[in-house]
């Protein structure tokens, strides 16, 4: 037993560094895969908050019918035939229609351009385009591809090395896992109350964290998935496992021959009817063809992680392809479960907030496993102090700028007008601008609880900014929405001042003793001796 112990110990020892410096260099990220994927969770709530009290829902006029709402839009815009195009139903939250549908291409040679628009359902009037309100969108851009192309491998390379990062924990933390398991030595110095906060936090939120790790794993790096599935299932038949996983499109060619559609809402109409759907949206193949298709999709309310479809030819009505929980599919259901806990839309408002505390929470972890890194680095001699600097301005102007940009793009997205052209540019250009101005200025950072408190001042001043503005620009609109059963606007509100709070509390237990660099260095060094 004693000869295995340097063996462990260095084994451990490895873990630790490996720990460490993967932790160290997808920090940033991973920081902001977990803060977009918080506030991601409220979505829908917030594209409410956004355009809702620009274009207030009347509640007591009735809706126009769809087929002719249908009609009317593909008259207005240049659709294109050949393709297809899907209408989101309004909801609770998000009370437009929203279409997604190709333009014409004149020049067969240009790429196909993609549009959506919001549709108010009781004028039929286009109250504006997806993209015009584009905040909430964003940030959920940001938290699966960072708004960029090829993102999404980045992310799920950063998830890879996330997963190792649990492991290696777990085993680090092993023999103390559960001796150790509610431990915060509040008499302790600062390495240890870090420390502390680190373990505590990461062996809570550890069914939480792996869950994430798994489903954006698998949902981020599909493609290698989808490969192995391809060759060693399917034998080479793409397609066959595109159907499967719920990704089925008409190949056939559209026909010239036209046709009344007039019973595709007939059959959308009785597939609504059944019991245990919820309609989610519809999508038509070949519109006005009589080989045209309608793909009604939509929710089990009974079983969990059950989305029902059904396929029809709408000149006779024909089922061409039906999912539902009697016609199972166990790839499907996989991809439905992981989707379904990975986006928390198994339950209600209590889950989601459940969620964004944990997701902060881990916020909170990697953060304090950057200032660990920098805190041993800074009791060492031989350290340089550009690389510590370097990793501060990563971990306080990274994480923290990203918390003020947040704020500056909530701020924006109340403020600019929504005629503005370009309005979606705009508001990702004064995000980016934030969050880079907070990395520059964090780069010469001597004091980092003061440096961290001052930013948290200004998201919470960026806030009350946000809410005030709310309420003089659009008082009557807001308490008209509440009256009728909108209630997401004055529920990001509330979210807005919570988290005010927080961080006002937050800053005045940092600024109680300020310790700069130095003299953490200095008071860790003297503990060691």
């Amino acid at each position: 037993m004693k000869s295995d112990y340097p063996v462990k110990h260095k084994v451990i020892k490895n873990l630790i560094e490996a720990h460490s410096w993967l932790g160290l260099i997808i920090s940033p990220l991973l920081f902001l895969v977990f803060w977009a994927g918080a506030v991601t969770l409220f979505h829908d709530e917030i594209t409410q908050w956004a355009v809702t009290p620009h274009h207030p829902i009347d509640p007591t006029q009735v809706d126009i019918p769809l087929a002719k709402l249908v009609e009317q839009k593909r008259a207005e815009y240049p659709m294109d035939q050949t393709g297809r195009f899907r209408i989101n139903m309004p909801t609770q939250l998000v009370p437009y229609y929203i279409f997604y549908f190709d333009k014409v291409r004149y020049d067969p040679q240009s790429a196909s351009q993609s549009m959506a628009i919001l549709v108010d359902p009781k004028s039929g009037e286009t109250v504006a385009d997806k993209d015009d309100f584009y905040l909430s969108q964003f940030i959920y851009r940001l938290h699966y591809n960072l708004d960029l192309p090829g993102g999404s491998y980045l992310i799920g390379v950063v998830t890879l090395i996330f997963l190792f990062a649990l492991v290696s924990g777990i085993f680090i933390h092993a023999r103390k896992l559960l001796k150790h398991f509610f431990l915060y030595r509040v008499d302790r110095q600062r390495r240890d109350k870090l420390l502390d906060l680190h373990t505590v936090v990461g062996v809570m939120t550890l069914p939480f964290t792996l869950m994430y790790a798994l489903s954006g794993l698998i949902l981020n790096l599909a493609i290698v998935f989808q490969l192995a599935f391809v060759v060693f299932i399917y034998q080479g038949d793409r397609q066959a496992l595109f159907n499967d996983a719920g990704f089925n499109r008409s190949s056939e060619p559209r026909s010239e021959m036209p046709l009344d559609m007039s019973n595709a809402f007939t059959l959308i109409e009785h597939t609504t009817q059944q019991a245990n759907f919820e309609l989610r949206n519809i999508i038509f193949h070949h519109y006005g063809a009589d080989n045209a298709l309608v793909q009604v999709r939509g929710t089990d309310t009974v079983n969990f992680a059950q989305r029902d479809e059904v396929t029809y030819r709408v000149q006779d009505g024909t089922v061409m392809d039906k999912v539902n929980a009697d016609n199972y599919n166990v790839f499907r259901q996989g991809r439905d479960v992981l989707v379904t806990l990975h986006f928390s839309n198994f339950a209600g408002l209590d889950i989601r907030i459940l969620y964004f505390i944990l997701a902060l929470a881990i916020s909170a972890m990697i953060v304090t496993g950057n200032m660990l890194w920098i805190n041993k680095r800074s009791a060492q001699r031989q350290s340089s102090a550009r690389s510590i600097a370097i990793v501060t301005a990563m971990t306080i102007g990274g994480c923290g700028g990203i918390i003020v940009a947040t704020a500056v793009g909530f701020l924006c997205e109340r403020l600019l007008p929504s005629a503005l052209i370009g309005r979606g540019e705009w508001l990702v250009g004064c995000f980016v601008t934030s969050l880079l101005a907070v990395m520059l200025y964090s780069l010469k950072v001597s004091d980092i609880k003061r440096h961290i408190s001052q930013l948290l001042l200004l998201t919470s001043g960026i806030l009350v900014i946000t809410v005030v503005a709310d309420w003089l620009l659009f008082s009557e609109q807001i308490l008209a929405l509440w009256q009728g059963g909108y209630h997401g606007v004055i529920g990001i509100q509330v979210g807005m001042i919570l988290i005010t709070a927080v961080c006002l509390w937050t800053a005045s237990q940092l600024r109680v003793s300020p310790c700069s660099l130095p003299t953490m260095a200095k008071n860790i060094t003297a503990a060691n001796g």
